[in-house]
């Protein structure tokens, strides 16, 4: 990958963890727990649950994005930022301009997907 390339997709991941940690703040300041002026009734209260689950996934997400953005920008200081894990050959460019932070070529991240299902599905 040349220089050009490499520095947008360092800057497309430094803006992406920007947005993260601000929405990671953001978020932190907002209070999960129920208040009891706001659950008037059973319906209430389970809405309020819901919501507080939906909230709670978001953040955990966010933390996993943040931590995969984290190691791709680590993999600059040894220059093997856009090369696949496993397979060892270059990410292709679209598919980092759509996951900049991704670990792995498409035909890798299939090849894990399969392994994966066929072990999920071993103990059934």
């Amino acid at each position: 990958m040349d220089k050009k390339k490499s520095e947008h997709f360092r800057k497309k991941l430094l803006e992406l963890r920007s947005q993260l940690l601000n929405r990671s703040h953001m978020k932190s300041q907002e209070h999960l727990r129920l208040s009891p002026e706001d659950l008037t009734d059973e319906s209430d209260h389970a809405a309020a649950v819901i919501q507080q689950s939906l909230a709670l996934n978001v953040q955990e997400r966010d933390r996993w994005m943040l931590k995969e953005v984290d190691h791709a920008l680590s993999k600059f200081e040894d220059n093997t930022y856009g090369i696949c894990e496993d397979t060892e050959e270059p990410i292709d460019e679209a598919r980092l301009e759509a996951e900049p932070f991704t670990r792995y070529s498409v035909e890798a991240a299939e090849l894990r997907e399969k392994k994966a299902k066929r072990y999920a599905n071993f103990g059934t």
